[in-house]
């Protein structure tokens, strides 16, 4: 049995109505069965906070580790450098492990209803995830464009602009899962070499 963590922000978190919900952990244990699935993502939190609990995501020892963060970092309230979040995601994804991470880039927000996410903020902080992603070598979700790629992006978002609908985590499901396979895979074809 393998040991998958989601590690995020309210949307790994599954967030709606003023509650976490099960909606992308019950997905990917219906994805992946016979594995443990552990979500330790927290509403509000940016890559800062993660550096802070980085401990606890380790000692569960996960064999893939879904990193989602950037829909609180890329808010200009409490400004984040963008060369900040890079650093912050960098120390996340090296005490993980890079064989073990999967990096999913922010999402899209509406800014017409949170202007403090600008379209332009969007753009940045996914081209760090992107960049990051390549230099480390680690599975990559580019889940602002991915979404953006929808000619109704705002029904995969709920009315607060950040939140997904089902229609977005049917697409976030759509995106995470092949990486935690492609992961799982290299990682067997390691130990069998």
């Amino acid at each position: 049995m393998k040991r998958i963590v989601l590690f995020g922000d309210s949307i790994m978190a599954g967030y709606h109505d003023g509650m976490i919900s099960g909606e992308l952990t019950n997905r990917i244990k219906k994805a992946f069965p016979d594995d443990k699935i552990i979500n330790i993502s927290v509403p509000g939190y940016k890559t800062t906070n993660a550096v802070s609990v980085l401990n606890h995501c380790v000692k569960l020892k996960p064999d893939v580790c879904v990193i989602g963060f950037g829909a609180n970092d890329i808010s200009t309230a409490d400004e984040m450098k963008p060369g900040k979040f890079a650093s912050n995601l960098s120390n996340i994804i090296e005490e993980i492990g890079y064989n073990k991470s999967v990096l999913v880039s922010p999402p899209y927000t509406n800014w017409r209803v949170n202007p403090d996410r600008p379209w332009t903020r969007q753009l940045q902080f996914e081209l760090v995830t992107e960049h990051l992603s390549k230099q480390l070598q680690v599975p990559y979700v580019d889940l602002l464009h991915k979404m953006t790629e929808d000619p109704k992006v705002d029904s995969l978002i709920r009315p607060d602009g950040v939140h997904f609908t089902k229609r977005g985590y049917d697409l976030l499901e759509q995106e995470i899962v092949p990486k935690i396979q492609e992961t799982l895979v290299k990682q067997n074809a390691l130990v069998s070499n």
